[in-house]
């Protein structure tokens, strides 16, 4: 398939995605989500040809980003704006194909109502995307891509992740044997555990592990079972930040592309499990370029970006190209992916960042 016909196709699956989706809301605001997301999947199966086509391709590069580990972009809240700057090509990794697993795994009760309610909320902002942003954004099922691996294998790499937390502990199955309190795992973890484990977003850790393990139990109580285990719930805490992890790195590594991340807790863990896969190239890259539009993400003022419309902000972007000037101005003081953590970027992307205010409210040309 040449170029412009994978492209036509593309644009052609965004429109019929969107069709779906509009179809799908109902149901998808209700009891029947299940169904309904089985839907979404089946539209995505019978077309996961293209898809792989499309991300093979025409999408790999260093300024290829997917905006992944999100619950939703938020689009009524700008989110779409500071993603925007990074790079010139841009996929949000449609959360809507992964919730269908997640239920699956779920019974009846609190936490699958909080789950329909996500993916009520997580529908809406997919069809405000899909009807605002003019295909500057694809929704695809990238990291969906990686069920047809092999699961269990995939599980068994971050059982042996979760496990190389722990002194003298081999298996998930000893782990259990071994570990039933939370003085238990302190007992058992490496002396570093405290650096290594990031429970959520708000974890400080400053405070006694114990204590972050606590809090962790009473601020995330749709993943922890009260009735279960400390072991099973700091199992279960850990765990999917894990597998979650090894999914973005080996989707953007497949795929030659760069994870968006807006939430600290993802990038510890990508950036952790990454550390151990410096020989692959692409991981370089993709650690650097990550981190840096990690940075721009904290930084950067969205209200500032919104004070024009739209399709001005699209244009003057393109015609700017915050990007490169950023990427530039990293390599005229000597930052790159091979040192990068060795420096503070802070003040240089608010510089860069300001210079694009200005560039947007027509103060500079």
């Amino acid at each position: 398939m040449n170029s412009n016909l994978l492209l036509n196709k593309i644009n052609l699956i965004q429109i019929e995605y969107k069709e779906l989706l509009v179809s799908l809301l109902p149901k998808l605001k209700s009891a029947y989500a299940p169904e309904a997301l089985d839907e979404i999947n089946l539209f995505w199966l019978r077309r996961i040809e293209e898809v792989k086509l499309y991300l093979k391709n025409w999408f790999p590069g260093k300024n290829s980003y997917v905006f992944t580990a999100a619950t939703f972009m938020d689009f009524d809240d700008n989110e779409h704006l500071p993603f925007l700057l990074m790079g010139n090509k841009h996929i949000l990794d449609d959360p809507l194909s992964k919730y269908s697993l997640i239920r699956s795994e779920m019974s009846e009760g609190k936490d699958a109502e909080f789950l329909y309610k996500q993916i009520s909320v997580t529908a809406e902002d997919n069809l405000k995307v899909l009807e605002n942003i003019h295909n500057e954004i694809l929704i695809l099922p990238l990291r969906l891509l990686n069920q047809s691996n092999d699961q269990k294998a995939f599980e068994k790499v971050g059982e042996q992740v979760f496990v190389s937390l722990f002194n003298s502990i081999y298996s998930l199955n000893e782990y259990f044997e071994k570990c039933n309190s939370i003085d238990d795992i302190i007992h058992s973890a490496r002396d570093d555990i405290g650096r290594l484990v990031m429970f959520s977003e708000d974890d400080d850790v400053m405070l006694d592990f114990k204590e972050r393990f606590r809090i962790a139990l009473i601020d995330t109580k749709y993943i922890v079972d009260p009735n279960r285990s400390d072991s099973y719930n700091f199992f279960m805490l850990v765990f999917g930040f894990i597998q979650q992890a090894l999914d973005i790195i080996v989707s953007c590594v497949e795929y030659e592309c760069i994870p968006y991340i807006r939430y600290p807790v993802s990038l510890h863990y990508i950036s952790m499990l990454s550390q151990s896969m410096l020989d692959i190239e692409h991981v370089i890259m993709l650690r650097f370029r990550m981190s840096v539009g990690f940075v721009v993400y904290k930084l950067c003022d969205k209200s500032k970006l919104a004070s024009v419309c739209l399709e001005d902000f699209l244009e003057k972007n393109k015609i700017y190209n915050f990007n490169d000037k950023l990427f530039n101005a990293l390599t005229n003081y000597k930052i790159n992916e091979k040192n990068f953590f060795k420096h503070k970027i802070t003040q240089l992307v608010i510089d860069e960042l300001d210079a694009f205010y200005n560039f947007l409210s027509g103060e500079i040309n």
